[in-house]
């Protein structure tokens, strides 16, 4: 196993600015992007040309992209001085720009693909 869990954990934690207790309620995630991202890749062209740190970086921004679309999906309520409830729902820039790093990352990491290609299995709504 070339890509390392703890890595991208610590990729992801840098990335969201999560300590590692709360980063720990995305173990789930952070493993599934790990193993899709260790699916992808030749691992022999990977280790020898030294692109296990991208392709972990890969995975994690994969991890942050992910975490940064179920935050905008929590429903969120603020009060005004008045005491009035008010939906805040402007995560749009947010999610933009987390896309952006994760095809940035991707990118850089997609000489060590597989000849198959890749594509992270996931869909989410937004």
């Amino acid at each position: 196993m070339a890509i390392s869990k703890d890595n991208v954990k610590s990729n992801f934690m840098e990335l969201s600015g999560l300590d590692s207790t709360s980063a720990e309620v995305y173990a789930g995630l952070i493993t599934v992007c790990a193993d899709e991202m260790e699916k992808a890749v030749d691992q022999e062209r990977m280790v020898a040309e030294g692109g296990t740190a991208i392709c972990e970086f890969a995975a994690a921004a994969e991890v942050f992209y992910r975490f940064i679309c179920l935050k905008a999906a929590e429903y969120k309520i603020m009060f005004t001085a008045q005491g009035k409830a008010v939906e805040a729902f402007d995560e749009e820039n947010r999610i933009k720009a987390a896309r952006e790093l994760r095809d940035s990352a991707v990118s850089r990491a997609e000489r060590f693909f597989s000849k198959d290609g890749f594509v992270f299995n996931a869909v989410i709504a937004y």
